[in-house]
């Protein structure tokens, strides 16, 4: 019974401790507004946009890597009363998400930087 007590205060831990690490890495990210891609015309325009895709894509790849530490956390979990087998396919399907939204930002930084290069300075 300690054993579970302990666990469970470790789990509500590491929950707090990664979701402070995963706020700091999203609040670095910029935001592409419409109107900043409306206006892009020069190729620093572009390069910024891309940069600000780039720390997007980081924010979903700290907040895919922190979910995958979760689930892992959980099934180590399942075993215990109190396991929670839906978190662990929660977090795994987030993990997939993110990644994919990584993936996604990354390939619109290479478009702009491409954008870049046949834009007038």
């Amino acid at each position: 019974m300690r054993f579970n007590t302990m666990f469970a205060a470790s789990m509500v831990a590491l929950g707090l401790v990664l979701s402070v690490t995963t706020a700091v890495a999203t609040a670095q990210a910029a935001d592409v507004t419409e109107a900043q891609v409306a206006v892009a015309r020069t190729a620093a325009d572009h390069e910024a946009i891309a940069a600000a895709y780039d720390a997007e894509a980081t924010a979903a790849e700290a907040k895919a890597a922190d979910h995958e530490s979760m689930s892992k956390a959980y099934a180590a979990a399942i075993g215990m009363k109190g396991g929670a087998p839906s978190m662990v396919s929660h977090c795994n399907r987030l993990v997939t998400q993110y990644r994919a939204a990584a993936k996604e930002y990354r390939a619109l930084a290479a478009e702009h930087r491409a954008m870049a290069g046949t834009s007038g300075k």
